[in-house]
């Protein structure tokens, strides 16, 4: 009985919800304004929050109960094909039907199969290759015993008849089945992941484990319409006021992202032609549903066409893409059709589109095989919705996102503990992990980032599981080099840089300019990092661009301008997650290292200092110097002789300036004598050749602190006992005009 209280609330309700979606702003989404764009990157934090509540709860509840992926014996079995076929009951809000299987044993002796599968939905009965069985249910496992063994690699059919009344908590926080009433329409509808596909058919419910193939056959009520994944084969009016619809998905797929939504909709179709390719593409919207038609509408295409451009052809290609209304915080990326809640003022339909829509790159073609790599699904997609924003707006828009993504907290994008930590965090999982994908780019370059992305879709993992070293492993081999400690340092480590950089520039005696340059992590926990650094300096000759390498906790240059320097911008265009201040510049040692030398050939090295008040004096701490090499310390500070025994040596130096009180420092070195070998005078690169590339390695030593010649005088072509600047033009003289050779006999 309503109650006069209930009807009050009733309305009232009814009079807010009116008000809301009356104050709602509607967006022109083919015509957005910077301040649009704004707005709407505002937003997804609460969508990201809503998800993480959907999944965080059954995640751990699930490692409370059993901390292994497979329960029972399911890592003994492998899933080629599921075949769903159920009846949908509105009324009753239950289900009837039976899941077919085609399934492989991956162990001799194989005499059982476990599934996941609540107690609350009854199982009628089980047939293994047409033959009935016996089963156990209870504590939402069923184990059906096999009538005959299977040894490893036999392939054996299954069914599983039941029915019942399929579980949903409110909002979907555990995932499941729902029937509803949403917008003024029934529904009917699905949000699993992580662990609820349990909650409304039997499965090995584990995304460790993607089925080749799936048919989902269902029936219900005429007047409604169904979205489902993969395509439509066939269409049946039951009678009665019953049909039934059949889809089905030739792709790998996880038990998750498995899905249906059942309503009275509003279809629309679309074709979308790339390439040699023509795929259909649909959206299913609740009559009232406006904004959320008016987004599929304008922006599916566009945005197919940018995320194919930039990481390959849309993955489901042959079958379609479509996009469809759900319950209550329903919004989830389900393989080839995404679900989204029209109605919720938390969720923006155009973040909901490039988000979830971007997930069929990252995290159903390619899925985190655990979740404590969780960032390889939502932080790529993270991602890839600057790469929308870049590709529709232009750079400036990706860059502006990508700040709007900044998180400067602690806190690894590593899940560590699955049990304890946040698994979807928008700030670690989502934000950060954004981040890498970002700093990946701005390490490897446009050209290079793009083809280590293309071939990570198109590996081995393509349509299957991965983990960050997989990743790692793909990028690696993409580039040529190993990129493990970009990976371990940036989701492994914690935290982020907190650079402070001083310098200071003086005129040298070439009538140019030494600019000392040093930059220092701050942070005093956490990771220190080596990135490389794009860098402006400013200078009263106008810009110099550059890329230095800091290595880690602390790094000095000596760098030659021709021109006074006047400023130094750090990481101008932000591709670093960190902060930076500039303090003052100190007293430094800013010969950071000595260069190899070899035996029977005569080296000599200073030391030089900057900053403070010279003069500076000199004391080798410890440590040993090379046999046949001698230091002098007080004001020199030099290394000399000729070294006679190969061997890596190592030593400590200190030096203190005459200020009031002084300033000290102290530095290790490690030098390095080589055995003796026959170099090529003027041979800077090593190459074994005197040619361009070596006077374009002498300019990279001295103006950007590229790698030092080595043996060092390897670099002093014109044997001045220095190495500068006149050395590569004395190369280039002897290259392109016929000047004198280098001489060995200097050194």
């Amino acid at each position: 009985m309503i109650t006069k209280k209930m009807l009050l609330i009733l309305m009232l309700l009814i009079f807010l919800s009116s008000i809301s979606l009356a104050q709602r702003k509607v967006y022109d989404y083919g015509n957005l304004t910077a301040e649009d764009i704004e707005e709407l990157r505002q937003k997804p934090n609460p969508c990201a929050e809503m998800k993480s509540r959907r999944m965080e709860g059954a995640i751990k509840q699930r490692f409370l109960n059993n901390a292994v992926l497979e329960d029972g014996n399911q890592a003994d079995y492998d899933v080629l094909h599921y075949g769903i076929d159920i009846s949908l009951n509105f009324g009753s809000q239950s289900i009837a039907g039976h899941v077919d299987y085609l399934l492989k044993s991956l162990v001799n002796g194989l005499n059982a199969v476990d599934l996941n599968l609540i107690d609350q939905l009854i199982v009628d009965s089980i047939t293994v290759n047409g033959m009935n069985t016996i089963y156990n249910h209870s504590v939402d496992l069923l184990t059906i015993t096999t009538p005959t063994t299977f040894d490893q690699g036999d392939e054996f059919a299954m069914a599983v008849y039941y029915h019942g009344q399929p579980y949903s908590g409110y909002g979907y926080t555990d995932g499941g089945m729902g029937f509803d009433v949403h917008g003024g329409y029934n529904i009917c509808w699905t949000a699993t992941e992580p662990w609820g596909s349990r909650n409304w058919w039997p499965c090995k419910d584990t995304p460790s484990d993607k089925a080749d193939s799936i048919d989902i056959i269902i029936e219900y009520p005429s007047s409604y319409d169904l979205a489902s994944n993969g395509v439509i084969v066939e269409e049946e009016d039951l009678g009665g006021g019953r049909k039934r619809t059949h889809y089905k998905s030739n792709y790998p797929i996880v038990t998750y992202l498995v899905a249906i939504s059942c309503a009275d909709f509003v279809i629309e179709t679309k074709t979308w032609n790339y390439q040699d390719y023509s795929m259909p593409v649909y959206s299913y919207t609740l009559p009232n549903a406006y904004e959320s038609r008016e987004v599929f509408d304008t922006l599916t295409l566009t945005m197919l066409n940018h995320y194919s451009d930039a990481f390959g052809v849309y993955p489901f290609v042959e079958e379609k893409l479509a996009n469809a209304n759900c319950g209550v915080y329903g919004t989830m990326e389900h393989q080839t059709c995404s679900f989204h809640d029209p109605f919720a003022w938390y969720y923006d339909n155009v973040y909901l589109l490039i988000h979830e829509n971007g997930h069929q790159w990252w995290g159903d073609m390619i899925t985190c095989e655990t979740f404590n790599h969780i960032w390889l699904n939502e932080g790529f997609t993270t991602w890839t919705e600057a790469i929308f924003y870049e590709r529709q707006f232009g750079m400036a828009a990706y860059h502006q996102d990508m700040s709007f993504k900044k998180y400067l907290g602690g806190g690894t994008v590593y899940v560590e503990d699955v049990m304890t930590d946040v698994i979807f965090d928008g700030n670690l999982s989502y934000n950060k992990g954004s981040w890498v994908v970002h700093m990946l780019r701005g390490v490897l370059g446009d050209s290079t980032f793009f083809e280590a992305i293309h071939a990570w879709y198109g590996s081995e993992f393509q349509y299957g599981t991965a983990t960050t070293e997989d990743l790692s492993a793909v990028v690696s081999n993409s580039v040529g080099m190993s990129m493990n400690w970009f990976f371990n340092q940036w989701i492994y480590g914690n935290a982020h840089p907190k650079y402070e950089i001083s310098w200071m520039c003086e005129p040298d005696s070439t009538a140019g300019y030494n600019l000392y340059y040093f930059v220092e992590q701050a942070q005093q926990t956490g990771t220190y990092f080596k990135m490389p650094v794009k860098t402006t300096f400013v200078t009263t000759g106008g810009n110099f661009d550059t890329t230095l390498w800091n290595n880690g906790l602390f790094d000095g240059y000596t760098l030659w301008f021709p021109d006074s320097v006047t400023n130094v911008i750090f990481d101008p265009q932000e591709w670093i997650l960190r902060t930076v201040s500039q303090i003052p510049f100190s007293m430094h040692i800013i010969t950071r290292t000595v260069p190899d030398g070899e035996v029977g050939n005569p080296y000599f090295q200073r030391l030089e200092a900057a900053g403070g008040v010279p003069p500076y004096y000199w004391v080798m701490l410890g440590g040993d110097m090379p046999s046949g090499l001698v230091w002098e310390g007080d004001t020199l500070a030099t290394i000399s002789g000729v070294p006679i025994w190969p061997a890596t040596y190592y030593f400590e130096v200190q030096v203190t300036d005459s200020d009031s009180p002084p300033k000290s420092e102290i530095w290790s070195y490690a030098l390095i004598i080589n055995e003796e070998s026959q170099y090529v005078a003027g041979d800077a690169d090593g190459s074994g050749a005197v040619d361009i590339a070596d006077a374009v390695f002498i300019i990279s030593y001295i103006f950007s602190g590229g790698p030092a010649p080595e043996p060092l005088q390897l670099g002093d072509a014109d044997c001045s006992g220095a190495m500068d600047i006149t050395d590569s033009v004395y190369l280039i003289t002897y290259i392109f005009s016929g000047g004198p050779a280098p001489s060995e006999e200097c050194w």
